[in-house]
This record gives C-alpha cells, sequence and structure tokens, in this order.
C-alpha cells in the first residue's frame, strides 16, 4: 500500500526535526552557549511540534480506504501511547535547560542534553522502524549487501544495553554477505522484544554457533513465553502477544523481522514455552570465499 503524499511530508519534517534537535544540541553543553540556551528551548519546542506531526503522519500509514480495523485502532493508539513517555521527558529536560541552578552546573547541562538526545533518538528508532515496514509493504526494500564480521557486529549491537543483554560469540565460520542496516535493526526488535516480555529480572542471552554451513544468531531470554496458538500469529503486523495493552509497542517489530529474513533468504526459527521464555533463531549463510583461479596456457 503506497502512503499519501501529505503523509511523506510530515515524516520528512519529522526526522529533519529530530536530526536538528541532535545536531543543534551538540553545542548546548559548551559554557560558551549557556546565554543562548532560551533560544535553544524556543527551537527544541518548535521541532518537537513538527516531530509529533511526523509521527501522527505514521498513522496513515494504518488507513485502507479510510477505513480501520482493529488491529490498525490498536497501532494507532499504541503508537501514540509509546510517544507520549520521550515527548514528556524532551519538555521536561528543556524547561530544566534554562533554569538558574542548571544553567550554572555543567554537569546537569550534560545529563538533561544527553537526556534530549537520548529521547530523540528513541523517536527517530520508531520512525526508521515503521518507515522500514512500509517500504517492504511497497516492494521498494533495497539490500546493500557487504561482507560483514557478525561476530564485531553483534559485539557492538549487545553493548547498547550496558550490561542487560550478555552476548556468547562462538561462531569460527563469521563472515557473511548482509546487509548491516537491516541485520542491526532485526537484532535490536529481537533483543527490545525480549526484554519486553521479560520480568524484572531479565535473563537475556544473545550466542552465535557454526551449523549446517550457517552463521546463527539466537536470542533467548526467560520470558512470559508464547502460548502454542500464537507461535503462528506473531509475525503477522500489528499482532501482539496476548493482546495486551500492559507492554509496549506496535506490534510491527517481528513482523519487520521476518521480512528482513525473507528478503536475504535466510531461516528463521523460534522455540518458545508459556513461561519459561523464548528462543529466536536467524541462520545466515556464510560467506564462502572463492580464490582466483590462475589462467591456463
Amino acid at each position: 500500500m503506497k502512503l499519501r503524499k501529505e503523509a511523506w511530508g510530515f515524516i520528512s519534517l519529522g526526522v529533519v526535526a529530530i536530526l536538528c534537535v541532535v545536531a543543534f544540541l551538540s553545542g548546548i553543553s559548551s559554557p560558551d552557549s549557556q546565554s543562548n540556551l532560551s533560544d535553544y528551548q524556543v527551537l527544541l519546542v518548535g521541532l518537537l511540534l513538527i516531530s509529533i506531526l511526523g509521527m501522527a503522519a505514521l498513522g496513515l500509514y494504518t488507513l485502507r480506504s479510510n477505513s480501520y480495523s482493529q488491529h490498525q485502532m490498536d497501532f494507532m493508539y499504541q503508537m501514540t501511547h509509546e510517544l507520549q513517555t520521550p515527548v514528556a521527558n524532551i519538555r521536561l529536560a528543556a524547561d530544566m535547560l534554562v533554569s538558574p541552578p542548571v544553567m550554572q552546573n555543567p554537569d546537569k547541562l550534560k545529563k538533561y542534553v544527553r537526556i534530549i538526545k537520548e529521547e530523540s533518538q528513541r523517536m527517530q528508532w520508531h520512525i526508521e522502524n515503521v518507515l522500514n515496514i512500509a517500504q517492504a509493504d511497497a516492494n521498494s526494500l533495497k539490500l546493500n549487501l557487504e561482507t560483514t564480521p557478525l561476530n564485531d557486529l553483534v559485539d557492538s549491537v549487545v553493548e547498547r544495553y550496558n550490561g542487560l543483554v550478555k552476548a556468547e560469540c562462538h561462531a569460527q565460520q563469521a563472515l557473511a554477505k548482509v546487509d548491516r542496516h537491516h541485520l542491526i535493526n532485526v537484532l535490536h526488535n529481537l533483543m527490545e522484544n525480549a526484554i519486553k516480555y521479560s520480568p524484572e529480572n531479565p535473563d537475556i542471552k544473545v550466542y552465535t554457533y557454526d551449523q549446517d554451513g550457517n552463521y546463527v544468531i539466537a536470542v533467548r531470554d526467560n520470558g512470559v513465553g508464547i502460548p502454542p496458538e500464537e507461535k503462528g500469529k506473531i509475525f503477522q503486523k500489528f499482532y501482539r502477544i496476548g493482546r495486551t495493552s500492559s507492554v509496549k509497542g506496535f506490534g510491527l517489530g517481528l513482523s519487520y523481522v521476518q521480512q528482513i529474513v525473507n528478503a536475504h533468504q535466510w531461516q528463521l526459527e523460534l522455540d518458545s514455552e508459556v513461561g519459561k521464555g523464548s528462543e529466536f533463531r536467524v541462520a545466515i549463510p556464510q560467506y564462502q570465499h572463492k580464490p582466483a583461479t590462475a589462467a591456463t596456457t
């Protein structure tokens, strides 16, 4: 389904706005810029409003002939709910930036700048996730395949979770031709999904190994698990386990994972048991280097 022209316009404004927020904030933490903090606050509010419009326009992605299904309504509700936290955090941090105690304290100044950057990146991640799904649906998804050391890529993604996720890379033949951008997003979606459906003390591991000419990435958690009757549905767009609103999300992450796996012609497997957790496995063909043969005379 094609997005309306108005949606693409607002989406573009939203992406540009978030990137501008991050770019402009890079100079706020220097002492010389403290006298202009009120100007930055005005700028933040304006860009934030544009960002919200951009994200709201993503709701048009769910429209089909001006009619709504229950899944689509759930998606729009979850999208709005998911954005409330970063929007509120950005507003609070922007207000704190112009308070005299913060303006006179470089450490606090850096703290609130960091909050705004992180929340802006969080909003941008949601935008990119929905846009990737839209591209796949429109058959406009293009893969940029590169020979990639996958153990290094897995380690770099896991590091972003500050110890919440542990990596055990045992694969020896760890080269493969992949689209790095989409594989990174696949790993993020699987890890975020594991975190959302795990208890307060999650035990989440990502491990790699070699199997029958494939490089296998497995993401295992100790979460709620998936009932047998739902295993065939979780890769559908907008579907959420248990149909519960207590877990944040749009119901798009696993659909995106499967689309990227299919586009690469990889294999995706799932083992899960209610109350004991889940394990997702992605099998990627190993890169087979073919040495050049000498010309015969």
